[in-house]
């Protein structure tokens, strides 16, 4: 076996059991947390590694969908960027949460797409394309709108300087991305190929390694809340799926771009939400979005299913539909 092939076995069993390995990775932090806090001073280091390998993956087409199909991405990103962050307060007012974990929650739901959500996309059967334009379009506006909805909705909690943040959010989101960008465009489909593999394995060992470093720090912390963060995060992340499902219905796309934008909205970029808590906030304010790394995987991974079981049914309906007159038209079926 080559070196390149045991990467690609790597790659692939990472790819199908990273809901497994997070909890693993959770596990092993909060009782040997000396094994992550090497990677704390680190994170904004290692999102930008991630943000990187996620330009280098990226098409021109991506960009070409937004331009062709604006509707369905804004109606993503927008439904993103209400529907996220407007739960999320509304969840830290109705629950009387303490200033860290509610400025945690709203940084969590102020965040763009995750790149989790693609998978998900894929695996739901879904609108791939669509789901990649959305996330692309939602984390070219994070410099922008993240900054603006934390001051909005957090600024009673916690001083948040606007300008720092969008300046922070750019230098660990929009320069990896457009370098990433330029090395695809450099390299050449060809060897990007080969390389997508090894691109997997180092943006999963950054984010596990990021989460791991939050639980390294707040183990404590986390078991203290215990039942009450993990139904927080949850009603937050499962919210955003109903509602995300709910709206997209009403405006009237179809199945797959719903499924699409629905897992869209309710994903988050949950390491960048723990990479600005490094910079600007105390170290308790990265739980929510540490627990919304794990519980994202396994929501995501369960809706995924639920959806594409939901396609295959639809899919076989229509093709049913489509034969009945076929049948109907042969002589003798009258």
């Amino acid at each position: 076996m080559t070196m390149m092939d045991f990467i690609g076995k790597l790659s692939g069993f990472v790819g199908k059991n990273l809901t497994y390995i997070v909890f693993l990775v959770v596990i092993w932090a909060y009782f040997m947390p000396n094994a992550f806090l090497w990677a704390v001073p680190h994170t904004v280091l290692l999102l930008g590694v991630i943000m990187f390998g996620m330009g280098m993956t990226l098409h021109a087409r991506d960009f070409k969908l937004i331009v062709q199909r604006p509707k369905e991405v804004l109606i993503g990103c927008t439904a993103h960027y209400t529907i996220m962050p407007l739960l999320a307060y509304a969840l830290v007012l109705a629950f009387e949460m303490p200033p860290e974990i509610a400025v945690g929650m709203i940084l969590l739901g102020s965040c763009p797409s995750g790149t989790a959500s693609n998978v998900m996309g894929f695996l739901a059967k879904a609108d791939v394309p669509l789901s990649v334009s959305i996330t692309t379009c939602s984390t070219l506006l994070a410099p922008i709108m993240m900054p603006f909805i934390v001051w909005g909705l957090a600024g009673q909690w916690v001083e948040v300087s606007f300008m720092a943040m969008a300046m922070t959010v750019m230098k660990v989101i929009l320069v990896p991305l457009v370098l990433g960008l330029l090395t695809h465009r450099l390299m050449g489909e060809k060897h990007i190929a080969s390389l997508s593999k090894v691109l997997v394995l180092v943006s999963a060992f950054g984010v596990l390694v990021i989460v791991g470093g939050v639980i390294a720090i707040n183990g404590a912390k986390i078991l203290d809340m215990g039942i009450f963060i993990i139904l927080m995060v949850l009603l937050h992340n499962l919210g955003g799926f109903l509602i995300g499902y709910f709206v997209t219905g009403k405006l009237g796309l179809g199945k797959k771009q719903q499924h699409s934008v629905t897992l869209e909205v309710g994903m988050q970029n949950d390491a960048l939400a723990i990479s600005l808590v490094s910079v600007f906030f105390a170290p308790a304010v990265a739980i929510p979005a540490a627990v919304g790394a794990a519980i994202h995987q396994v929501t995501g991974s369960i809706l995924a299913g639920i959806f594409a079981r939901h396609m295959e049914a639809h899919e076989a309906k229509e093709r049913a539909a489509e034969a009945k007159p076929l049948i109907e038209a042969v002589p003798g079926n009258h």
